[in-house]
């Protein structure tokens, strides 16, 4: 799921943030991939992550949903972006935001970016399936390189958020970071 939750905000990210220089070369590198305290009662998660590159990557893992997903819950995906000579702590800028309910989510965002490449890999859902009962799944060598997005990209710390909401509030949910620089 980080996997799929970092293509779809990166893939925003690049079309929205199109300031690069033609013949800017620059390097990605993913710096890493934390739970959001609370997530354990909601989701459980054990996955492997290979480096292919300095900006490809391919994951496999499982995925235990605990609970019934349904409309009464919400997904929000967050990218946010910081110089690479902002001080510490980071003070990022929010590029792009979206929520969604769960089953909306599904027949949308999930539909059009993930699926086509996730059903011959995994287990995960069809679009149309809502409410999601709790379930076991899997995913096997889920790929993504970046070289391809680089023309579009241009230097920052970039922070990829992904939370489960249920009214209004994050119970669940992962953060991405990857710095991008001058190679």
């Amino acid at each position: 799921m980080e996997s799929c939750v970092t293509r779809v905000l990166l893939l925003i990210a690049l079309v929205g943030s199109t300031w690069a220089d033609d013949e800017q070369n620059l390097e990605m590198h993913f710096e890493g991939v934390e739970m959001v305290d609370g997530s354990e009662q909601y989701f459980r998660y054990n996955y492997t992550v290979e480096k292919k590159s300095e900006t490809a990557f391919s994951m496999s893992g499982f995925i235990s949903q605990l609970i019934l997903l349904d409309n009464g819950y919400g997904i929000q995906m967050k990218l946010s972006r910081a110089n690479l000579d902002s001080p510490e702590p980071l003070e990022y800028e929010e590029l792009i935001g979206i929520e969604k309910p769960v089953c909306e989510y599904l027949g949308s965002i999930y539909r059009m970016y993930f699926y086509d490449q996730l059903k011959d890999i995994s287990n995960f859902p069809h679009y149309e399936t809502c409410p999601l009962e709790p379930n076991d799944y899997w995913f096997k060598d889920y790929s993504f390189d970046g070289e391809e997005y680089k023309a579009f990209m241009r230097d920052g710390h970039f922070k990829m958020e992904a939370y489960l909401t249920k009214e209004e509030k994050v119970v669940a949910g992962v953060v991405s970071k990857m710095r991008v620089e001058p190679a």
